[in-house]
């Protein structure tokens, strides 16, 4: 497996992730009051802004210094923070259980190594 096959399996588990954070996320929202979207949104936002805003800063100082994979850089550090600020939002929403963290995160890996393998080998 070459470094930018591997660079895109990760990148896709994490897009994956991000993925199914997102479908939790909808799936909350849809169950809440109509009077909690608001509040549920501008946390999401308040989780997500930060990280994106060092996305920016990284990209930036990649660029000013000259680093020639920066696209590199930007394919893992965008689906990772989309990832992280979800992931964030939904703990603020509910109490962690490691069970459907654990069962999430197999579904995620099944998901995933199934796309990697059609990308890598079809």
């Amino acid at each position: 497996m070459t470094p930018i096959a591997a660079i895109e399996a990760i990148a896709t588990i994490l897009w994956v992730y991000a993925g199914a954070g997102l479908l939790e996320w909808l799936l909350r929202a849809a169950r809440a009051e109509r009077r909690q979207h608001i509040p549920m949104v501008t946390e999401l936002l308040a989780n997500l802004v930060p990280v994106m805003i060092a996305l920016i800063v990284v990209v930036m100082a990649g660029a000013v210094i000259g680093l020639p994979s920066v696209v590199v850089i930007i394919a893992l550090l965008f689906p990772a923070g989309l990832a992280f600020g979800l992931h964030q939002s939904l703990n603020d929403m509910r109490d962690a259980n490691w069970r459907f963290e654990t069962v999430k995160l197999l579904v995620v890996l099944a998901v995933a190594g199934v796309t990697i393998w059609r990308r890598q080998f079809s």
